[in-house]
């Protein structure tokens, strides 16, 4: 039997209450698919655990009771993951809307965990994210205690050293100030 394909329609939160009770957030426009299933999924570990729904309650905020999730230390380990549906799970009409678009991938995403390095000033710090922001990619790094944004762009990049991990950069005077 093929392994059914899963569509991510949602997260898990915070734990709420010591029932084993967790708020949760679910796209909009799969609400109505997600309340008449009896069944979600949850990524654990890279795989797809099976849960059943005891009752969701709450208008804008939605707070989920599992089957077997009984206490809030069971719900916490829950937190922060996302929730999954089976494809056939999904009305045909609502699936249309999951089917991938053509998204460009973002060009310096790989150098998250890189050292940055700046040709003047030297080691800046290590790159802890790269955000992709309307006008560029930036990277989000800690330097000398504060949180930075660097943009990316090739008129900046003099280097990037894939096996030390390491990008080489020339920022322009008062970037990190």
């Amino acid at each position: 039997m093929a392994e059914p394909n899963y569509i991510i329609i949602g997260r898990t939160r915070k734990a709420h209450g010591l029932t084993g009770e967790l708020k949760i957030s679910i796209e909009d426009r799969i609400v109505e698919d997600f309340m008449k299933n009896e069944r979600i999924f949850i990524e654990v570990k890279s795989a797809k655990i099976p849960y059943f729904i005891d009752h969701v309650r709450g208008g804008g905020e939605l707070i989920l009771k599992l089957e077997e999730v009984d206490d809030r230390d069971a719900a916490i380990a829950l937190q922060a993951r996302d929730i999954l549906l089976r494809e056939q799970d999904i009305l045909p009409d609502h699936l249309r809307e999951f089917e991938p678009e053509e998204e460009e991938e973002m060009q310096y995403g790989y150098l998250e965990g890189y050292q940055l390095l700046d040709q003047t000033i030297g080691e800046i710090g290590m790159i802890k994210e790269v955000l992709e922001m309307p006008q560029q990619e930036m990277a989000f790094l800690d330097y000398q205690g504060r949180e930075l944004l660097i943009p990316l762009n090739e008129q900046l990049i003099l280097k990037i050293d894939e096996v030390q991990k390491q990008i080489l950069m020339d920022l322009p005077e008062g970037l990190l100030d």
